[in-house]
């Protein structure tokens, strides 16, 4: 019952964080006129992580481990294409912050820091945009926790990751933009337990609001 009273109050804020950001940008972008933005952007972001529950594999066994709500920070550098103004590319670094085990008598916690390049495909007409995209990249990720069943882990590791992303982007003046996304966010690590080979698969669904310098 407290995991699924957990569950509703994670949904609830994250409607919450969603309902705020848009009405915010909704009421900046109704009192701008729409321009031509240029083709470079820089950005910062920040996120409400909600992680699923960490999937942990070795010889002594597998088991799901609960993780905490977080939050991300990242910076994001991108590209419109001129004569392609319906894609984009993106270099982004993200941090993901620590995420406590939610595990009754276990402490711990998982962490990592991303670094992707996103493909879009982007609405480009008018001052408001719907895009949707994937990202691939590189992920050092970082996990403690004393397990039963699989002992204590204190360990780094760096893993291929992948994204998809789906938002909408609002003009606000020429040089200035805000975006309203969601994204899921997934890596697998290899760590070490007592000499054994152990796999955490990391799942992160967020919801993001950021703002965009165009240029």
């Amino acid at each position: 019952m407290m995991k699924g009273g957990f569950a509703m109050k994670r949904i609830y804020s994250a409607i919450l964080v969603f309902g705020l950001a848009t009405f915010l940008i909704f009421t900046s972008t109704s009192i701008a006129p729409a321009a031509e933005q240029g083709p470079f952007y820089v950005g910062i972001f920040g996120a409400y992580v909600m992680p699923d529950d960490l999937k942990v594999e070795g010889p002594g066994g597998s088991g799901d481990v609960s993780l905490k709500d977080s939050w991300a920070l990242g910076i994001k550098a991108g590209y419109i294409i001129p004569t392609v103004k319906w894609f984009a590319v993106e270099l982004e670094y993200a941090y993901l912050a620590e995420q406590d085990v939610d595990v009754s008598g276990v402490n711990g916690d998982f962490k990592a820091s991303n670094l992707m390049a996103n493909f879009i495909l982007r609405y480009p007409e008018g001052k408001i945009h719907p895009y949707a995209g994937v990202g691939i990249g590189w992920s050092w990720g970082s996990f403690k926790a004393s397990i039963p069943a699989l002992g204590s882990i204190d360990e780094s590791d760096n893993a291929f990751a992948w994204q998809i992303l789906a938002g909408v982007n609002f003009e606000i003046t020429p040089n200035w933009s805000a975006d309203l996304a969601y994204r899921y966010f997934s890596s697998k690590y290899e760590l070490n337990s007592g000499g054994d080979k152990v796999d955490a698969t990391a799942k992160n669904n967020m919801i993001l609001i950021g703002i965009n310098y165009h240029f």
